[in-house]
């Protein structure tokens, strides 16, 4: 009896001593399949889902009285389309930028967008709107269309207005006519205006459209229809402070389709004037064409995750293998691709370091980076419980923070609300410390991207919450957007001994 009670205690101390072994660290460098655990991370896409990109030069006259015009069919796709005149040399926001024409809209399908004004023609695809541009953003459904003017940074941070009414899940009517009217339209930008930030305005006009008939509204979506198109002619927006400096290159100018996959638009534009240069598109522009006259099967398809190890790339590291791709933000299905590396806890220390690049990413669009609990599925860890890391993402105006999140065992959420930009196309060095013993014994998570870093302190009581990690990796980001394709490499981080 004695013996067999010594035998339990001492097992019930082996098994002590076993919890409190400390944590360790563990490198992968992504030169072999690292064997991590996936879930949901490669959805395959709906088959013979095709793309037609016919536009270009046009002899019709749809936007203007004479024949010559450019456009056609433009669909939304993951893979850029262009049809646009050669700027040399090159415009930036330190330039003047002045633009105007006339434009008509012959049909449109639901969830079609494109855009037509400056841009860069090196983009990476899936951006959703083109990055580095500026200019008339189209989204359309069946019944006609709606407009926005933006500005969009090198670093994809984003400024602009509506100029027809847009009130989030809200009121977001197609005013715009999908029967040939004739738009006119202006652009004018001063990099001196705003007290040197930078200042455009847009007008817009129509000779028959100049009224519109929404029925009885509430008093706010009265409003907002009251300050747009056609009750509005005129719009201003001031650049906030940082995106001239930020920058963009501009080499082009003329039209491209709306970076993610959905329908299209039979769309004309005429009397064209940028710059001071005059189009009236009586002859052949020779404008330059890349994939303006296609048919193909896209496969990068709203929703459809794909992301793992990647044996061929070499994004993040410089060599081939890695791990990302892209990740949709979705409600629909949750996705993750992780080691297993639990039991991990807020009492100890975690540390992660690697590299990292965002290729490109869509506005509305984020995923996640850290330990988290592979049990909790619904909801998500990053809006449910057990997780500590980063989130990719954030506003359109701020472009995607790299920033500290953390959820505990019974849900409450801590998050830093801003954090270091990533910026895509460029590899950081960037770094995760949570450090339990920090902020008075409270704890704190340190994220650092490149030279920046944002410190997000837990709230007194969060650390006794708990939470239980057993997984490092990335997952997918709730709610309906867009996409974001990202890439890690050379990365070490804290595991248990035995994780599991």
């Amino acid at each position: 009896m004695h013996g067999a009670l010594s035998l339990a205690l001492l097992l019930s101390f082996a098994a002590g001593a076993k919890s409190q072994t400390p944590p360790v660290l563990k490198t992968e460098h992504f030169d072999r399949d690292p064997g991590w655990e996936a879930r949901n991370n490669r959805i395959p896409p709906k088959p013979g889902f095709m793309v037609t990109q016919d536009f270009g030069y046009s002899p019709t006259h749809f936007a203007g009285k004479a024949a010559g015009e450019v456009g056609g069919r433009i669909q939304r796709s993951t893979t850029p389309a262009c049809y646009a005149a050669a700027l040399a040399p090159a415009k930036t926001l330190d330039d003047r930028l002045t633009a105007s024409g006339s434009f008509a809209i012959t049909s449109s399908q639901s969830g079609a967008g494109m855009f037509f004004g400056f841009f860069n023609s090196q983009q990476p695809g899936g951006s959703g709107r083109p990055i580095g541009s500026f200019g008339l953003h189209f989204g359309f459904e069946r019944s006609g269309g709606r407009l926005a003017v933006r500005l969009i940074t090198d670093g994809n941070r984003s400024c602009g207005t509506f100029i027809t009414p847009y009130l989030p899940g809200k009121f977001r009517p197609t005013p715009l006519k999908n029967d040939g009217t004739r738009y006119h339209w202006t652009l004018d930008y001063d990099p001196r205006a705003a007290g040197g930030n930078g200042q455009f305005t847009f007008t817009l006009r129509s000779d028959t459209h100049r009224t519109q008939d929404y029925g009885p509204l509430p008093e706010r979506f009265e409003k907002e229809a009251q300050v747009r198109f056609p009750n509005t002619a005129t719009f201003t927006v001031d650049l906030p402070p940082g995106y001239r400096n930020e920058g963009a290159i501009f080499d082009r100018f003329g039209m491209m389709n709306m970076m993610k996959a959905g329908g299209a638009v039979t769309i004309f534009f005429d009397d064209v004037r940028f710059n001071g240069r005059s189009e009236d598109f009586s002859n052949d522009p020779g404008w330059v064409g890349t994939g303006n006259r296609a048919t193909f099967e896209d496969r990068e398809q709203t929703g459809a995750h794909n992301f793992g190890f990647s044996p061929d790339t070499g994004h993040a590291g410089g060599k081939p293998g890695e791990i990302g791709g892209v990740f949709w933000r979705t409600d629909k299905v949750w996705g993750y691709y992780a080691d297993r590396v639990g039991p991990l806890t807020l009492e100890q220390r975690l540390e992660a370091r690697g590299k990292v690049k965002l290729v490109t990413a869509g506005p509305d669009s984020g995923m996640y980076l850290g330990w988290f609990n592979s049990a909790d599925l619904h909801p998500p860890p990053a809006v449910g419980r057990n997780f500590l890391g980063i989130h990719v993402g954030g506003p359109t105006r701020a472009g995607h923070y790299f920033e500290p999140q953390f959820t505990t065992a019974q849900g409450a959420r801590g998050r830093a609300g801003k954090g270091p930009l990533i910026r895509p196309g460029k590899v950081f060095d960037w770094s995760l410390v949570y450090d339990p013993a920090a902020n008075d014994g409270a704890g704190e998570i340190i994220a650092t991207l490149g030279s920046k870093a944002v410190t997000l302190p837990l709230k007194p009581g969060r650390k006794a919450q708990g939470a239980r990690f057993n997984r490092f990796g990335f997952f997918t980001a709730p709610s309906g957007g867009q996409m974001v394709k990202i890439f890690f490499d050379d990365l070490t981080y804290t595991a248990a001994p035995d994780g599991r």
